[in-house]
């Protein structure tokens, strides 16, 4: 079993590593003055007593600054460590679940900064799921299935539980699906899939605050046959779910799903169904011809342009915004972690040559980009879907540039050193 409180950090840590990748030069630092309230939720009072911190995601999630909550709830922060033109968080812990909010400084060096917490229960609540996206694109012999759910959470209590919160069943050959819940400003979180007691059943131990949320699944699984049986489920009824089928040639045979015409910026055929039960299974048969190696092609190609945030679009009003965002951070969120880990190593490398330096000066040009780009919607001074076209664009561009970059010869994992 996970520790909620250790498992959570780790993913906000996983999270700004594709939130920020790498942040550019250190600015002045200025004397700066956070204050805020923290109020609980559940009781609808203010909380005293309350530990907080000012973390830093370009230190690694560093402290450099603390307070206590008063009887009224506020707190104070004064701290000459603080860079007003910096991204900060505000951090807190309450009954073992993490909340954040982002410090957001005005022109004199201030931030008002408020949070609200909620009383947490270790009681499974009434959960449903109002909306949810099934992607099934057919590549080759990989068949990608890509899930998307909105998790309701209708009590006023934060649900956390060492046995799992979020259950879900995929096909028994799939042994570690991809699982992320969508946390502080959209950010994809990835969790740990645990193993229920069937094979291809698992959960994770993500807290489920009140309100709405993201869940997303993911697996890659074979389809060298030409067909596809899906035959996954959730423990939880669903208000709503459709079946986007890439290439829209695919022919679906369902009892569930309704045809429900093709989706015009996907170009993916989409099925519906409504008022599942819990546990019942999103049952259906996919077959066909895969898409081409052109067609690949040009899916990754738009998948790299501006207006793919409207590949999902935002016929389902009740998720709003997140939901919109999925599917397009989950496509690029495992190339951006790789751009982060990967990234120093290549630094270290590419050393010497006029090419390696130009390909390295490139690199540091689009990273500093990013961080630019995110401090200032971090500021509040970019507009949001302005923020995500020009930052995924610049993330292509860095993925794209990493890997036409100078090859290096990598050492096997077997060998003597890695092995030491």
């Amino acid at each position: 079993m996970y520790q909620v409180k250790r498992k959570t950090t780790f993913a906000i840590l996983t999270a700004i590593a594709f939130f920020a990748v790498f942040f550019g030069t250190p600015r002045r630092a200025l004397a700066a003055q956070i204050q805020g309230q923290v109020s609980n939720g559940t009781t609808q009072q203010p909380l005293a007593n309350q530990k907080i911190d000012i973390v830093s995601p370009q230190g690694g999630m560093s402290v450099v600054g603390r307070a206590t909550t008063d009887a009224s709830g506020h707190f104070v922060v004064d701290s000459s460590q603080i860079d007003t033109n910096g991204f900060f968080l505000l951090q807190t812990t309450y009954q073992g679940v993490d909340y954040y909010a982002p410090v957001k400084f005005d022109p004199s060096g201030n931030a008002a900064v408020n949070i609200t917490v909620y009383e947490s229960t270790t009681k499974e609540p009434a959960l449903q799921i109002s909306s949810a996206r099934v992607i099934v694109r057919a590549e080759g012999t990989q068949a990608h299935v890509q899930e998307l759910f909105a998790v309701e959470n209708g009590t006023q209590k934060a649900y956390r539980s060492s046995k799992g919160t979020f259950g879900f069943h995929v096909p028994p050959d799939v042994s570690n699906p991809t699982v992320a819940a969508i946390g502080l400003m959209n950010m994809p979180l990835p969790q740990t899939a645990g193993k229920g007691k069937k094979p291809g059943d698992f959960y994770i131990t993500y807290p489920l605050k009140p309100g709405m949320n993201v869940m997303m699944v993911s697996y890659d699984t074979d389809y060298g046959s030409r067909q596809l049986n899906l035959d996954n489920s959730v423990a939880y009824p669903i208000g709503r779910i459709q079946l986007f089928v890439i290439p829209p040639s695919l022919t679906v045979k369902s009892k569930l799903f309704s045809p429900a015409g093709q989706d015009s910026d996907s170009g993916a055929q989409v099925y519906e169904a409504s008022g599942l039960k819990a546990g019942a299974a999103f049952a259906a048969q996919i077959s066909g011809e895969p898409a081409s190696a052109s067609e690949q092609a040009n899916n990754a190609g738009q998948q790299q342009e501006g207006d793919q945030v409207k590949i999902v679009p935002d016929s389902i009003t009740s998720v709003g915004v997140p939901f919109m965002l999925c599917f397009l951070l989950f496509l690029l969120w495992a190339l951006g972690i790789r751009v982060a880990k990967e990234w120093p190593r290549w630094k270290a490398k590419q050393q010497g040559s006029p090419v390696q330096k130009q390909f390295r000066d490139k690199m540091e040009t689009l990273i500093n980009s990013i961080a630019d780009i995110d401090e200032l919607f971090a500021s509040g001074k970019i507009a949001e879907k302005q923020y995500w076209k020009e930052r995924l664009e610049l993330k292509a561009k860095a993925v794209a540039i990493l890997k036409a970059g100078p090859s290096t010869k990598s050492k096997p994992y077997g060998s003597p050193r890695s092995q030491r």
